[in-house]
This record gives C-alpha cells, sequence and structure tokens, in this order.
C-alpha cells in the first residue's frame, strides 16, 4: 500500500477506537446520548407542572401560548428579553422538526434551540384555532 491511502486509513482507524472507547463507557454513552436519559424531575419542575405548565417543547405546532416562565440563566434571560420572549407574550410554534424550533413572537420569527425550548414553559391558550 501507498503512504496515501495509509494517512485516511489510519485517521479513520483512530476515530473507531475512539468511539469504541466512549462507547464503552457510561459517561461516554451519556455525551453521546443526552436525550434518551431520562432528566430528573426538581421540585420547581414539579411545581410547573402541577399549574398548567408545559415546557416550550412540547407545545403543539400552530397553537398560541403564553410565555409565563423562564427558567435560564441571567445572561440568556437578557438576551430572550432583547428578541421580545418576556413574561406574558403571546407565541406560537411555526415549525417544529425536532431539532430547533421556529416561534413566532411580536411579528417576528425566532429560531430557538431544543435546550434552551425545554426551559421556557408556556401556559396553553383554552381554545385552538378553528381550522377553515
Amino acid at each position: 500500500m501507498t503512504p496515501a491511502l495509509w494517512i485516511p486509513l489510519s485517521l479513520v482507524l483512530a476515530v473507531g477506537i475512539v468511539l469504541a472507547l466512549l462507547l464503552s463507557t457510561d459517561n461516554g454513552r451519556r455525551l453521546l446520548n443526552r436525550r434518551s436519559q431520562p432528566v430528573a424531575a426538581t421540585e420547581r419542575v414539579q411545581a410547573l407542572l402541577a399549574a398548567g405548565l408545559l415546557p416550550l417543547s412540547d407545545c403543539p405546532r400552530d397553537r398560541t401560548a403564553c410565555l409565563r416562565c423562564l427558567q435560564v440563566d441571567r445572561c440568556v434571560v437578557h438576551r430572550l428579553l432583547e428578541l421580545g420572549l418576556t413574561p406574558g407574550v403571546e407565541l406560537r410554534v411555526v415549525q417544529d422538526n425536532g431539532g430547533p424550533m421556529l416561534v413566532s413572537v411580536r411579528g417576528s420569527r425566532v429560531a430557538l434551540g431544543r435546550e434552551l425550548a425545554d426551559n421556557l414553559w408556556v401556559e396553553m391558550n383554552q381554545k385552538p384555532p378553528a381550522h377553515e
């Protein structure tokens, strides 16, 4: 074999070994597959669920909801406020394909990562929109 073929082959082999080592440990599996692990429900989350709120990530598409609680760091709260995502604002999930969500708020559309949407709590409006 020529040296030009050895380099890519050795890189593929090295990546395979690293992945095999990662998958053989609990931390590695958790790192590679974070979403499949159940998140421990804190007392705060339990209280929000009991109050009838749900995470924005669970909000159905094309339903209007009211943003009630931002459970994020202070710097993230500041950025969300700049984007118009303030407590009490009406919003609507425009697109949700399992990755980042597209949300309509105050006449604009904002893309939010799934983890961020997990920490924004909304209250669903009582009746769904009528389909014509």
